[in-house]
């Protein structure tokens, strides 16, 4: 196929996307006498002034209602002296679900030194960093409902403000707070934001929500039983944390941790089945939480959030699941100060950036709290706000910046499908596939079962996709109901699929599109509230208009695109015996899929950095 002649058409704007210097990890603290300020570069500005090491200490904080969470407090020693350092610095602190101490199920590993975003490397730079156990959970008191998004419990809402306004307060602090943390530790970052603490001046949010619902019950698609369900003979989940909960120091005797644990009886892990987007959950307790996934989304604070005045510096991965899209709803709905970057590699992966091209997810922490925390002009906020990474890029180019998302140049190119194939051309005969559901489709598989494949001829040359994907699928069932699954993959010659999790999913009964309540990016919108199910009907062909999870990946000459269409995702409910369905490709019923096409900038940086660099 041509896809050059499909370029040829679109207006390209390369001055919005531009390289930045090379994103080789460099030590902030580099004397060489430059003074250097990019994505991933820091030297001239920030030092390393204290010593390598560092003091813990732990006590609880005192919340407004009498609840007493857990905190660790990290502080910089003296160099010379090895005494802990008295100076007020700045603060850093994350508000956790998954111990405060102990990163996963292991003693050995302290929190701030593996935990996604690692801040304990920045203390020697002169910051203080602190984590906080939530309440009702491991040494914390109180009670607990919904285990990692237990902030948005009435009784926690002004948790993270208590604890900020209580950091600025301490004889250690200079009463400039910031945050750190990804997955349900972004999330407790924006829920912070929005009770907006007046000493919360900067976060530094990963790979977290936007819409909760979106992420929980991606395309309405509920999961068939409790997904935390405990298997018989097993310990409960709150067994399992009290297990790991560490002690505050003034806890010789262990009575205040087994207080704590008392405290923690009646905790709720999850709200079970709530289907749908205005559902309420009849497992808590909270009656002011009403409806879950409305209560404790992002999105419906926007206009607290915009109130605070926090910056945010936001981080998300190309290989996430169904937080990828969070981020960039983010950016296009906050009005405060914001940064995003898209780093290659999955959920809270911060190791593959640095494997594949160095880039120090850190580095960019330290740049983004000097200018917030310590008023450091280190330039970082005269930047594009976006920065992303491209899968297959030519060497040097694979990072690059935009002031804004979606790419202003991207060209939106409809790909149809035809029989098993993708191309620009509209269809001009009457074409359908017919199958059986099958529930084991796997991404990245050659020669998948369970699913309908469609590809693009063998390119003629390298094409960039870059933004947000989204589907039109004709389809009808013998059923009332089905689940649909797009996924879009690389097939190389030699038939190597390569997969970015670059998947969207509907379940058909939720098909009906309506106007967002935000900036959607254009992309279809459901509401997925419950009076808005539309069973199918039996043998009835119906548009399905869905979004594809973002991506920026270019696809080289003699490779294929793929689409694969399948029947199950996470939650499918198995019907036996199993429907057949049909997908349409003809002129009534034209099934599409949308790529965001943008040019390819092949001009190298000078001095990239190379493949697999040490972390």
């Amino acid at each position: 196929m041509r896809i050059k002649q499909v370029l040829q058409t679109c207006t390209l704007t390369l001055s919005l996307l531009i390289l930045l210097p090379t994103v080789a990890t460099v030590a902030a603290g580099d004397d060489s006498g430059d003074r250097i300020s990019a994505p991933g570069r820091y030297i001239g500005y920030s030092q390393p002034i204290y010593a390598d090491d560092f003091a813990i200490s732990s006590q609880y904080v005192t919340m407004r209602d009498g609840t007493k969470l857990a905190i660790d407090i990290c502080r910089p020693k003296d160099k010379t002296t090895g005494e802990v350092v008295e100076t007020p610095l700045p603060v850093l602190w994350m508000h956790t679900p998954y111990n405060r101490r102990y990163n996963g199920n292991s003693k050995e590993n302290l929190t701030v030194d593996h935990y996604a975003g690692t801040a304990s490397r920045l203390i020697k730079y002169g910051y203080v960093v602190a984590t906080v156990d939530f309440r009702g959970l491991f040494a914390s008191f109180g009670h607990n409902e919904g285990y990692n998004r237990g902030e948005w419990l009435s009784a926690a809402r002004y948790d993270a403000y208590d604890i900020t306004e209580w950091l600025a307060q301490q004889s250690w602090s200079n009463g400039n707070i910031g945050m750190w943390g990804c997955s349900a530790t972004g999330g407790s970052q924006m829920q912070a934001a929005t009770t907006a603490p007046p000493h919360l001046k900067a976060i530094f949010p990963m790979s977290f929500e936007f819409d909760v619902y979106d992420f929980r019950v991606p395309g309405g698609i509920s999961n068939v039983r409790d997904p935390r369900a405990t298997p018989p003979g097993q310990p409960l989940p709150q067994e399992r944390r009290d297990a790991m909960a560490a002690p505050v120091d003034s806890d010789t005797d262990g009575s205040l941790l087994k207080a704590a644990l008392t405290d923690h009886a009646g905790t709720v892990e999850s709200g079970g089945q709530i289907p749908f987007r205005d559902s309420y959950s009849k497992f808590f307790t909270d009656d002011a939480v009403g409806q879950w996934w409305i209560k404790s989304s992002p999105s419906t604070y926007l206009d607290e959030i915009n109130a605070s005045g926090i910056a945010m510096y936001m981080a998300v991965n190309w290989d996430e699941g169904a937080t990828k899209p969070g981020p960039f709803f983010a950016i296009n709905n906050f009005t405060l100060p914001t940064k995003l970057i898209i780093s290659p590699g999955g959920h809270c992966d911060c190791l593959t950036p640095k494997e594949l091209t160095g880039f120090d997810i850190v580095i960019e922490e330290l740049r983004f709290f000097d200018y917030w925390l310590k008023g450091i002009d280190n330039g970082i906020m005269d930047e594009d706000p976006v920065y992303f990474f491209t899968y297959n890029a030519p060497e040097g180019s694979e990072w690059r910046s935009a002031d804004a998302w979606p790419l202003p140049e991207e060209k939106r190119v409809e790909f149809y499908l035809g029989e098993g194939l993708l191309s620009t051309k509209e269809p001009e005969q009457p074409g359908k596939d017919e199958t059986e559901v099958t529930y084991d489709f796997r991404p990245g598989t050659e020669k998948p079962s369970g699913a309908l494949i469609y590809e693009t001829a063998p390119l003629d040359e390298d094409i960039q996709i870059t933004g947000h994907p989204e589907i039109k699928l004709w389809v009808s069932s013998t059923a009332d109901d089905g689940d649909f699954v797009a996924t879009i993959q690389d097939v190389a010659p030699d038939g190597t699929v390569t997969s970015y999790n670059v998947q969207g999913q509907l379940r058909a009964s939720m098909r009906k599109l309506a106007e967002p309540p935000y900036d959607n990016l254009g992309l279809p919108y459901h509401r997925f509230i419950e009076s808005d199910v539309t069973p199918l009907v039996p043998g009835e062909p119906t548009e399905l208009s869905f979004s594809i999870q973002p991506i920026s990946m270019i696809i080289k000459a003699g490779h294929k695109i793929q689409l694969a269409i399948s029947f199950a995702g996470r939650g499918t409910r198995r019907i036996e015996p199993a429907p057949e369905v049909t997908v349409y490709r003809d002129p009534a019923h034209p099934s599409r899929v949308i790529l965001p096409i943008v040019p390819i900038q092949t001009s190298p940086v000078d001095g990239a950095p190379s493949a697999n660099r040490a972390c």
